[in-house]
């Protein structure tokens, strides 16, 4: 029985890196030749139709779907004429609850693995929409992991605008910023997102 899967984690996680090692296990002749579908959300504006890790690795990806786009009834079409044996959806967080709640059909009437990556939260430490709902209906979570500045687990993002040569962290704004385009990230532990919370929006204010 197909599954909906959320793996999730911080910026810098290698979650990107996992999709590219996922989809090559996946088509390896010597592992049945299987056939992947790859999607992404449209907020995700990096690399274009592609996915890229920090590497520069890519994966082309088959569709890119804007907010009101039915998943459900697009992946019904493409399975008309296409084996499908794994869907993987890159930036996940950007999903609507109503896509995900889309994608859990796909699993259920069509019997295919929907293996979803994503952020758990934002820079200012609030879920995303889509992660809440993945949290709540996918059968199996899976935490990748990324390790702070400090040597601990890091758990946050934390957002950077360059500014000259130096990286000042940012602690409010949309939430949604697209990391090399909008701005950079980081990823770090609790304590020392506080920490740096206290030391920037104290300079905010005295200014």
């Amino acid at each position: 029985m197909a599954k909906l899967y959320f793996k999730y984690g911080a910026m810098k996680s290698g979650k990107t890196t996992e999709i590219i090692k996922t989809y090559y296990n996946y088509i390896d002749p010597f592992k049945g030749n299987k056939k992947v579908l790859i999607m992404k959300p449209g907020d995700d504006k990096k690399a274009g139709s592609k996915i890229q890790n920090r590497a520069g690795a890519e994966l082309n990806t088959d569709y890119v779907v804007s907010p009101s786009v039915d998943i459900y009834n697009l992946i019904a079409y493409h399975l008309i004429e296409n084996n499908t044996d794994c869907i993987i959806v890159d930036e996940a967080q950007f999903l609507t609850p109503k896509q995900v709640d889309e994608l859990t059909e796909v699993v259920d009437e069509f019997n295919i693995p929907v293996l979803c990556y994503g952020l758990r939260a934002d820079a200012f430490s609030h879920a995303f929409p889509g992660s809440q709902r993945l949290f709540e209906v996918a059968d199996r979570l899976e935490e990748l992991k990324a390790i702070c500045k400090c040597g601990e687990k890091a758990t946050y993002n934390l957002r950077l605008n360059r500014v000259n040569d130096e990286y000042i962290p940012v602690f409010e704004g949309e939430q949604i910023s697209i990391d090399g385009i909008d701005a950079d990230y980081d990823s770090v532990c609790r304590p020392c997102y506080k920490k740096l919370r206290r030391q920037y929006g104290k300079k905010k204010e005295e200014k």
